[in-house]
């Protein structure tokens, strides 16, 4: 089984800078695909305008979302694809600096699979990536919290709905 295409969405260059680069060293460059505002993501998903080529733009199994974007901003994209049935399988990840609270929430809400804030040293960022992919991101995790170190959302109580963080 192949790897699965990772989309991240990102406006500051030097932050995809910096994922190619983790993507470089664990080794996966061809499974990064990067696009820099919120609209390109639903454009990318739905296989329109400069994204029709399935063959060139696969359908990911992973969607790393910034918050803070322009035209479509992360939690935008996050409640539309939460929203269409044909992506329930889609893994999202939002990584961000954003810590607002109501950022948080809002993505616990509309079933975001975790929830990191963006390292500050690249060195970092190649383990934190290394530890999404390690995940299960291949096993289609749906809409379930991943059990990841710094996830900000809260638990999944038994009974299946998200439990107040501790």
């Amino acid at each position: 089984m192949s790897n699965p295409i990772v989309l991240y969405a990102e406006d500051d260059e030097n932050d995809a800078f910096f994922m190619r680069r983790a993507f470089a060293k664990i080794g996966r460059p061809e499974d990064l695909r990067v696009v820099c505002n919120g609209q390109l993501v639903t454009e990318y998903l739905l296989g329109t305008a400069a994204f029709e080529s399935r063959e060139e733009f696969p359908l990911p199994g992973l969607l790393l979302l910034d918050v803070k974007m322009p035209k479509m901003s992360g939690l935008e994209v996050l409640q539309w694809v939460r929203q269409r049935p044909e992506f329930n399988g889609l893994v999202v990840v939002m990584l961000t600096s954003s810590t607002q609270p109501k950022d948080i929430e809002f993505c616990a809400a509309h079933r975001a699979n975790a929830y990191l804030v963006k390292p500050v040293r690249s060195d970092l960022l190649y383990d934190l990536i290394t530890q999404v992919l390690a995940t299960g991101v291949t096993e289609s995790a749906g809409a379930r919290r991943l059990d990841l170190p710094g996830n900000q959302l809260p638990e999944v109580d038994p009974g299946g709905s998200r439990a107040a963080s501790r």
